[in-house]
């Protein structure tokens, strides 16, 4: 696995709790709730999760890629709206948070650094995937809720 000093290790387990958190969770909720798509099915949080899991982030982000650039049918259009969004959070995280404001990279050397970034963001983005796993499995239950009721009182009316 990669090299990361503990300290590097503890600032991202903090930044996981603290910031990750609410911007997965912010994330998600604009998608659904805002921008109408359906929480991501089950086949493809699995799918993504187990990538995140076990892959370099360089691994991960051709995923992501791959995913929303699918010609996904015009049922499947939301999943393709998630992994657009998906790619833009991770690049800007990547690209400029990673240094700026997460303050996470310690090498000088630009390959070390390149290295050393990957191996960050391979454990950023895990956190936030997970994070954005369980408020999407959090948003599926509300949503299954909501139909139930929509069903029963159907039913309901269908009775008088």
């Amino acid at each position: 696995m990669s090299m990361l000093s503990t300290a590097q290790l503890q600032k991202i387990a903090l930044l996981s709790d603290t910031v990750l958190y609410n911007e997965a969770v912010a994330f998600i909720r604009k998608l659904v709730r805002e921008q109408d798509c359906a929480p991501l099915p089950n086949s493809q949080v699995n799918g993504l999760f187990s990538i995140a899991e076990s892959s370099s982030y360089d691994e991960l982000y051709r995923f992501v890629v791959h995913q929303r650039d699918r010609n996904w049918p015009p049922s499947k259009r939301d999943i393709k709206t998630f992994y657009t969004a998906l790619e833009q959070e991770l690049s800007l995280m990547y690209r400029k948070r990673l240094k700026d404001e997460f303050l996470l990279l310690t090498q000088q050397n630009a390959q070390e650094m390149r290295k050393e970034a990957n191996d960050v963001m391979a454990l950023l983005a895990r956190e936030y995937i997970q994070h954005l796993m369980a408020e999407n499995g959090v948003l599926q239950a509300e949503a299954e809720a909501d139909d139930k009721r929509k069903q029963n009182r159907y039913q309901k009316q269908g009775r008088r």
